[in-house]
């Protein structure tokens, strides 16, 4: 089989920096889903619509004031994105993923965060990783695999 092209793939290591991940939550969802059960989805690339995803969400903790968030975080379960990261995402070919908008409050429930935020749908499901062509890749116990480098080369078939 003869491969017509190689391209760069970018992967984020972004949720392994604990700073990332926020203490939100959110009332339960229209569609009955669990707030556990839309990450999971959002996780394996499930193409959901808006109704999956929390409008509003709040600070857990009443004693601490949360600050405009980072461009990327994961809060109450949602991959939130700030709208300078979701101009940047839609210069690009989304494919299925979404970005839709949300509200972030403080504990109270009324006093917003400062800034302006989007849930990020991760609508795909790419199986495109070709392990003999990503030499910064070392293989770890029954199918998995630990990034050693942020850039994986493979080819596209």
């Amino acid at each position: 089989m003869e491969q017509s092209q190689t391209k760069q793939v970018w992967a984020s290591r972004a949720f392994m920096d604990s700073t990332r991940i926020k203490g939100f939550t959110a009332d339960p969802l229209p569609t009955g889903m669990g707030l556990g059960q839309m990450a999971e989805l959002n996780q394996a690339g499930e193409r959901m619509s808006a109704e999956h995803f929390p409008k509003e969400i709040f600070a857990k903790y009443p004693d601490k004031k949360e600050k405009k968030q980072a461009d990327l975080v994961l809060a109450a379960g949602a991959v939130v994105v700030s709208a300078a990261c979701a101009d940047v995402l839609r210069q690009f070919d989304l494919g299925h993923s979404s970005l839709y908008p949300i509200k972030l409050f403080q504990h109270d429930r009324k006093t917003p965060v400062e800034g302006e935020y989007f849930c990020l749908n991760i609508g795909e499901r790419k199986d495109t990783f070709l392990r003999e062509h990503s030499q910064r890749v070392l293989e770890y116990g029954i199918g998995g695999f630990r990034m050693l480098q942020v850039f994986l080369t493979t080819r596209w078939l």
